[in-house]
């Protein structure tokens, strides 16, 4: 009668050893996905918050100006921003058909709301926009001008 006592506790051990092991080779195995999930779920949350602050976001163009200038050619933008939320332009990129498509640094425009330079378009204002290209083919007709900035990229198609 010992022998069987013995012989149960002795299956009963190794059924737990059995267990952790699985326990423990399944937790090695999912908590690698569990901080993959993780770390998705959190990118996405801020890309949500993001698009939240970027759709306050609100600019039209209300004319436009592109002209020869020595070097390239100047494009000024006259645009009204009708967000609720601010724009600051980081980057600036110009695509002209057949020609190929011109990226700039916001730093290397001119930014003037209400007759002052400003590096920001408070929303409810208008604002004048300007900036050379390298571009010294003739005068473009079509171009479209995308503004990078505030979590969002505004797009607009000017016609000179």
């Amino acid at each position: 009668m010992q022998r069987h006592a013995h012989r149960a506790l002795s299956e009963m051990l190794a059924a737990l050893i059995l267990m952790a092991i699985v326990i423990a080779a399944f937790a090695f195995a999912v908590y690698p996905m569990y901080l993959r999930y993780s770390s998705v779920a959190s990118a996405a949350s801020s890309s949500v918050q993001g698009s939240g602050r970027a759709a306050q976001v609100g600019i039209s163009l209300t004319y436009s100006t592109a002209q020869a200038v020595s070097g390239g050619t100047r494009i000024t933008l006259y645009v009204y921003s009708y967000g609720s939320a601010p724009f600051t332009p980081t980057a600036i990129q110009v695509y002209i058909p057949g020609s190929g498509t011109y990226t700039l640094p916001a730093s290397s425009a001119a930014i003037t709301v209400d007759g002052r330079t400003a590096g920001t378009i408070p929303p409810g204002s208008a604002a004048a926009i300007a900036f050379t290209i390298p571009y010294t083919g003739p005068v473009p007709s079509e171009y479209t001008v995308t503004m990078m900035g505030s979590g969002t990229a505004i797009v607009l198609s000017p016609t000179s």
